[in-house]
């Protein structure tokens, strides 16, 4: 199954069950609520955004919040990318910051690990730093 938010199911005062604090009557009308309900929320696909999915490095690990999904785009499925560049520039530098901790202290538990860590780092700064190279002349 599915949650919106953390898995915690929330209530408002009549007792009425909402997937997460945002969907709720004081953000969504009746209408949307209506709709949001007839979601099937064991069906993972209606919460997995192809685009982002197929093209973007940092998907696995990119914040995502369904319920302002559907509040901008009226769909779980299609996330709101308005963070987009902010959560670039997130993983550019935490990358550079694993990168000085790999450098400080290059003993790893495992070679393979390491080299994916490495390699991960690389991919990152090699999509990423050309969008904000023009802040780091």
């Amino acid at each position: 199954m599915v949650w919106i938010d953390t898995g915690t199911i929330f209530f408002d005062t009549d007792g009425k069950m909402y997937p997460c604090p945002l969907v709720t009557p004081m953000t969504f009308s009746k209408e949307e609520l209506y709709d949001i309900s007839l979601t099937d929320f064991n069906n993972e696909s209606e919460f997995i955004d192809d685009d982002c999915f197929n093209n973007c490095y940092i998907f696995p690990i990119c914040r995502n919040c369904y319920g302002d999904n559907y509040l901008v785009n009226k769909t779980f499925k299609s996330r709101n990318k308005s963070a987009c560049r902010i959560q670039k520039l997130i993983a550019l530098f935490s990358a550079d910051l694993y990168a000085k901790r790999i450098v400080n202290n290059i003993k790893s538990p495992d070679e393979n690990i390491l080299y994916n860590t490495i390699e991960a780092i690389k991919k990152i700064k090699e999509l990423y730093f050309p969008l904000f190279s023009d802040f780091f002349k």
